[in-house]
């Protein structure tokens, strides 16, 4: 469950961009659905499943963001502003440890100890890692952070590679992406 917390944690500075994202998206193939210059496949039927799919994926990442800060409300003041600062906010470790006072050590037991109990957290509260499973494992922009996390045992620290992000992003527009080119 570590692994899924931690890697919902380094994401969740990204949500709200991907949520605009995919708002975006169905909004511009909602006005181009009926176009003369849409591509002649592309039937109400077809947007229609292009849509409830972005939508679907919408639906994920608010659950996604509704648990993180869930579990970081249920958490003591100084674990909540050690988790906002380094996971919402992205600022190093040393400025943070600079800044609450604390040695270096002192702040990575903190923060080690603050993910752990957000996962406690989460599964307290139904966001267990069954939970994940089932809602973001075949979601490649989740599993490409996750995978991040557990096979290079990165600390996402600054969030996740800026070609992991990348490639969420892309993941998210994957659905949009031929569509547009015929727009064009």
């Amino acid at each position: 469950m570590r692994y899924w917390s931690k890697s919902a944690l380094s994401l969740y500075r990204y949500l709200n961009t991907m949520a605009d994202t995919i708002d975006r998206l169905v909004l511009d193939m909602g006005k181009n659905s009926n176009s003369a210059v849409a591509p002649k496949y592309h039937s109400t039927y077809y947007q229609a499943n292009k849509i409830m799919e972005l939508m679907d994926r919408k639906r994920k990442i608010v659950n996604l963001k509704v648990a993180i800060e869930d579990a970081v409300s249920k958490l003591s003041p100084i674990d909540r502003r050690i988790i906002m600062l380094v996971f919402f906010d992205g600022v190093r470790s040393e400025t943070i440890a600079e800044l609450l006072n604390m040695s270096l050590r002192t702040f990575f037991r903190h923060k080690a100890s603050s993910v752990k109990r957000i996962a406690d957290i989460m599964c307290e509260i139904g966001y267990d890692q069954s939970f994940f499973e089932s809602e973001y494992f075949g979601e490649k922009w989740f599993m490409a952070v996750y995978n991040e996390i557990v096979y290079k045992g990165c600390e996402c620290e600054d969030g996740p590679d800026r070609s992991v992000v990348k490639q969420m992003f892309n993941e998210i527009s994957r659905v949009n992406m031929a569509y547009n080119s015929y727009l064009s």
